[in-house]
């Protein structure tokens, strides 16, 4: 178990941090060259195109990694029922776009519809190799196939972009990454086709997709749900400068927890019953990531204005206090992500489920409350708050119904990051006034370097690092 997961976690890494880099750095182009109207535009359509691909079949995925008893002959059943589904929820959510253009008043929506509906078909027939490559343990080839993908997208969609081509560009970058993923999909994964459309192998999986899907939509609808209900009511502008914030507060989640999550499940799913292999092994991560992302959260928070005018420009001056709002609740957020992967190590996709439906209670409730203050600034106190307030909900049933463990053992981990967050605004209240030049990369570094050395001193002094190596060799 330590190499591999060592090796998931330096392939994984590879992945993702050059991903990181990419993604930034098309958004740093994009945003000078597109305006907050036509990001508004691209993540309602996201917002929409994303719930189609779950119903396409994302969950079949962990579904081949949880299941130890499938055949190469099942995995050509099962990919034959995943292009059906991706068809015929291609062809609906097409038709959709018709009703969104009356919706929101903008006819682009039916062209954006068709485009995007073939990406819906590719998600689907991707869900069977990535299965496949996850449950192998394939980690080299998935990251390096996804480094490829992104890079090739972000080079058609900055060019489409440069061409004029405004909202459209977002939309190749989408379409090329997702095509290119299926390309070397079918290339690196040997399925044996077959014309069967025998249940059996469906009936086999069932359970597990079942309760994964009803988790990732309502997943889904409570992270979305800002998104959809700016779009209606406070329009495509204002929704295009608090997604702008909320996308970077995601880039930190998305690094840790893509990094992790994807090497966790397929090792702790073959300890499915060892309740202190995977009780530990989420206490010792949790604390972990902790360490790293509450000083990122308050270094986010604390630079949020040079952040976005040296990211993006002036233009998204009215992106900066959602998003220095948003950064106080990236800790919870990337410590909540974690969570549902520790339910399917254990093989409780249907416990899950209920977590899920707890969470969107809590963060649905709270963002219906922001909307009615008619101000993507009261949208983002709701959502920062209830994203906290759900992190210690979620854990705690996770502790006590799933790893026989207790709120305080939570808390025990969490003692360290939040003191090294106290003296991190500490310091960077004394010399943030002082370390302020004409130059905002230059004050962006100096700042950072202070923060990573405030944060190495720590570690150092505490013996956190030493900690952070052993457990590494263990």
């Amino acid at each position: 178990m330590k190499n591999e997961f060592k090796t998931g976690i330096f392939f994984t890494a590879l992945g993702q941090y050059g991903s990181v880099i990419i993604q930034l750095g098309l958004n740093i182009v994009l945003s000078r060259l597109l305006t907050p109207k036509d990001f508004g535009v691209f993540a309602i359509i996201q917002v929409l195109v994303l719930f189609f691909r779950i119903l396409a079949g994302q969950s079949i995925s962990p579904a081949i990694v949880q299941n130890k008893l499938l055949t190469n002959k099942d995995y050509g059943v099962i990919f034959n029922y995943s292009l059906i589904m991706g068809i015929v929820l291609a062809i609906f959510f097409g038709f959709f776009g018709n009703i969104l253009s009356k919706l929101f008043d903008n006819q682009i929506y039916v062209s954006l519809s068709w485009m995007m509906s073939f990406l819906i078909i590719a998600d689907s027939v991707n869900c069977v190799p990535n299965g496949i490559l996850a449950k192998e343990k394939r980690f080299k080839e998935v990251n390096l196939r996804f480094l490829f993908s992104l890079i090739a997208g972000a080079i058609v969609g900055i060019t489409s972009a440069f061409l004029g081509a405004g909202v459209y560009a977002l939309i190749i970058f989408e379409s090329i990454v997702t095509i290119s993923t299926l390309v070397l999909n079918l290339f690196l994964v040997k399925i044996e086709f077959t014309k069967s459309l025998d249940l059996q192998p469906v009936k086999s999986i069932f359970f597990f997709v079942k309760h994964q899907t009803l988790f990732a939509l309502i997943d889904y609808l409570y992270r979305n749900l800002d998104n959809l209900l700016i779009g209606i009511f406070l329009g495509a502008t204002n929704l295009g400068n608090y997604s702008k914030g909320y996308q970077l507060t995601a880039f930190p989640i998305s690094v840790l927890q893509s990094v992790i999550n994807p090497v966790i499940q397929p090792i702790l799913s073959e300890h499915e019953r060892d309740y202190d292999l995977i009780r530990d092994t989420y206490l010792k991560i949790t604390h972990t990531f902790a360490m790293l992302v509450v000083p990122i959260s308050l270094f986010m928070f604390l630079n949020a204005d040079k952040i976005i005018y040296f990211l993006f420009g002036n233009q998204w001056t009215q992106a900066i206090i959602p998003f220095a709002i948003l950064s106080l609740s990236i800790w919870a957020q990337m410590l909540a992500q974690t969570i549902s992967v520790f339910w399917q190590s254990r093989n409780l996709p249907h416990i899950q489920t209920c977590n899920g439906l707890l969470s969107f209670a809590i963060i649905g409730s709270a963002i219906v409350i922001g909307i009615l203050t008619q101000s993507i600034i009261g949208v983002a106190y709701a959502v920062a708050i209830s994203y906290i307030i759900n992190f210690f909900v979620s854990a705690t049933f996770l502790l006590y119904k799933g790893l026989g463990g207790k709120i305080s053992q939570l808390i025990n981990v969490l003692i360290q990051p939040f003191l090294l967050g106290v003296l991190l605004v500490a310091a960077m209240l004394i010399s943030n006034p002082v370390l302020s030049f004409s130059s905002l990369f230059l004050t962006l570094l100096a700042r950072g370097g202070l923060w990573l050395s405030c944060i190495t001193i720590f570690l150092v002094g505490t013996g956190e690092w030493s900690k952070f190596r052993m457990m590494m060799k263990k």
